[in-house]
């Protein structure tokens, strides 16, 4: 018999049962995903889409306008100034006060006093684990010298 024969190879794949063996697959390539069937069902009617879209768009419907702006322009991200206000820096606690003094007054938004107060918290973070990093180097050194 000829091994290249696609029956002979589906045979070896298969139990005495006629079963497939672990880790051989009656279909290797997998099934279609659902969604590049999809995809290409809406690239092949997509042409037509846009079409009857950019047509009622011509024809005053704002949501096809809306939908039209929505792909093609695309939505600012939120930016923000810089602000220069003081900020006492002698302890992370003093620097979070400052920042709600600021918001208080008017002199910062609430919106740029909040991620003020996360930048702080997040040094905090950081600021702790150095410090327990130090200790921890510190005990182990204590620890090497004693044996």
């Amino acid at each position: 018999m000829d091994s290249t024969n696609p029956t002979n190879t589906e045979r070896e794949n298969r139990s005495k049962t006629g079963r497939f063996l672990p880790g051989h697959s009656g279909n290797a390539g997998g099934r279609p995903k659902r969604e590049s069937v999809l995809r290409k069902q809406l690239e092949e009617g997509s042409d037509d889409a846009i079409t009857q879209v950019l047509n009622a768009a011509a024809a005053g419907d704002m949501t096809a306008c809306r939908l039209i702006l929505e792909r093609t322009v695309p939505v600012r991200k939120a930016s923000y100034e810089a602000i220069a206000f003081e900020l006492d820096d002698s302890s992370l606690a003093d620097a979070a006060k400052s920042v709600l003094r600021a918001v208080a007054t008017g002199e910062l938004s609430p919106d740029v006093g909040t991620m003020l107060i996360t930048a702080v918290n997040g040094t905090a973070k950081i600021i702790e684990v150095d410090e327990l990093e130090r200790r921890l180097t510190a005990l182990e050194g204590l620890n090497h010298e004693d044996e």
